[in-house]
């Protein structure tokens, strides 16, 4: 298995020797996505030569895509990906396939086409303009038939084979191309473990063998640890971190990238990071502290109070659990406002302004416009309309008290939030207010804020929440009205105040 601590591979053969060429690649503050949806964000990252690269994220995080653009199969919309130093859309079609095989996710072969015809049209990039066959072609044929074991079934249909099957009949023709690159989209899906182990020792054996350059987009972060020299590391578009697994996997990293409580230790076979996730049931094993924070008994909480044993009362005894983040995700806040963050917050109809006193009582309430819920003054500052039915004096005395606010911008839809944190005003400026106005009337008051902060928060709660799919909100009518809930409060302030009147 290649593993982090696998030897530099024996044999890095060449053209003249009738093997591939170890190329390079590599890409240049790339940016990809489809329309107008960006998925990768200026990306620049070095994939070593001769070795076995993984690329690793949550969902959605851009790896294929990534990959997709490494393969020229997705022009960036700016930055650019490189092969041997030159941008990879700058170079023939037929250039780019005899350095560089890829093998997309869920390929799909023409119907009843044999195995053997399969694997043979790796070699078309190699074959002249009349498409001969010559003996180099079927060596190279043989070969790769040879290496993935599907020698025996070469005259079989490709359609009528297994899943394990066909992804190596797939890797074969990848091989055939003898190109010094291999490009994998998640080669193991849709396969057993038997057949995911199967198919990567065959991808350690081609790089160790021929020094090919592999790169593989793998969901499985522990298989990704035991095979990869090298680790990339993806959330949200960007890079978070990369290099060996054992430098780069860390039990922050798994919480702070893939939302997952673990613990990580030696995997008994390899030596690379296992990761153990811990999950809400089985946490006898963690330390007191953390088994505590994590587990409450039925009926022992009193009113107010967390259970006995059970709250975390130290930072200390919050460290066992929760680490700090990695540097680039702790780092992640702007001091400005960038022209992107600038059309995401005017876009945005609502927000959510916290608010404090001094003697911190705390006020969430929320602030929306039909057209924008904020304009954008300058780099520095945001103003907002202070309307009846959306005031808070609340929050508004709040701010006279302490002017430390934050806000949570929202566009439906949209599954990530930008929070801006900074220093509020209340104003009564005329030329603002009327900036504001809506349908010609303009509001009372403004509020205006300098920005200290903004940062993205990822969109894993609106992932998990599905807030916008509309299959899951509640019938209409199931909920109580507004009307409902301040009678429900009355009433329960009113048996309150009753029993402590009683109690006197």
């Amino acid at each position: 298995m290649a593993g982090e601590s696998a030897a530099e591979p024996a044999v890095a053969t060449t053209a003249d020797s009738g093997g591939p060429q170890r190329s390079t690649v590599h890409t240049e503050r790339i940016s990809l996505g489809y329309g107008d949806r960006r998925v990768v964000d200026d990306l620049s990252v070095t994939i070593p030569p001769g070795r076995i690269t993984v690329i690793v994220g949550p969902n959605a995080c851009g790896k294929s895509t990534l990959l997709r653009g490494m393969a020229r199969l997705l022009r960036p919309t700016s930055g650019a990906a490189c092969l041997d130093g030159k941008s990879i859309h700058s170079l023939s079609s037929r250039d780019v396939a005899r350095q560089l095989g890829i093998l997309p996710q869920s390929p799909s072969a023409p119907e009843s086409i044999s195995v053997t015809d399969l694997v043979g049209r790796g070699r078309s990039p190699h074959q002249g303009w009349f498409g001969r066959w010559s003996d180099a072609d079927e060596q190279a044929v043989a070969d790769a038939m040879r290496a993935t074991g599907t020698l025996d079934l070469a005259d079989r249909a490709v359609d009528e084979l297994s899943g394990g099957q066909r992804q190596r009949v797939w890797i074969a023709m990848a091989l055939a191309q003898r190109t010094g690159v291999l490009l994998l989209d998640e080669p193991t899906t849709f396969l057993d473990l038997t057949h995911q182990v199967e198919v990567l020792d065959l991808l350690a054996d081609l790089n160790r063998t021929e020094g090919t350059t592999i790169v593989a987009v793998l969901h499985d972060l522990n298989l990704a640890c035991r095979y990869a020299d090298h680790l990339v590391v993806l959330s949200e578009g960007r890079l978070i971190a990369e290099g060996m697994p054992r430098e780069v996997v860390t039990e922050a990293l798994v919480r702070d990238v893939f939302a997952l409580p673990s613990r990580v230790i030696d995997d008994p076979v390899s030596a690379t990071p296992l990761i153990v996730p811990i999950g809400r049931h089985h946490t006898s094993a963690l330390p007191t502290g953390a088994a505590a924070a994590g587990s409450t008994a039925p009926g022992s909480t009193a009113p107010g109070t967390a259970a006995a044993g059970t709250a975390v009362s130290s930072e200390a005894e919050l460290r066992e659990v929760v680490e700090e983040p990695v540097p680039l995700i702790a780092d992640k806040a702007a001091p400005a406002i960038d022209d992107e963050s600038r059309r995401f917050l005017e876009a945005a109809p609502l927000f959510l302004l916290a608010s404090a006193a001094d003697d911190g009582t705390v006020d969430v309430s929320p602030r929306g416009d039909e057209h924008g819920s904020v304009i954008v003054l300058d780099e520095y500052t945001v103003a907002f309309a202070d309307r009846p039915g959306n005031r808070r004096v609340d929050s508004m005395r709040n701010i006279l008290r302490n002017p430390r606010v934050a806000m949570v911008f929202l566009v439906p839809g949209t599954d990530h939030t930008l929070r801006v944190n900074g220093t509020a005003a209340i104003v009564r400026d005329a030329e603002l207010l009327e900036r504001l106005a809506v349908k010609g009337s303009p509001p009372d008051l403004a509020v205006v804020v300098t920005v200290s902060e903004l940062f993205v928060h990822c969109g894993r709660a609106f992932n998990r929440s599905k807030l916008w799919d509309p299959d899951t909100w509640p019938e209409q009518g199931s909920l109580p009205t507004a009307g409902t809930l301040l009678k429900a409060h009355t009433a329960l302030r009113d048996a309150l105040r009753g029993s402590e009147s009683d109690d006197t």
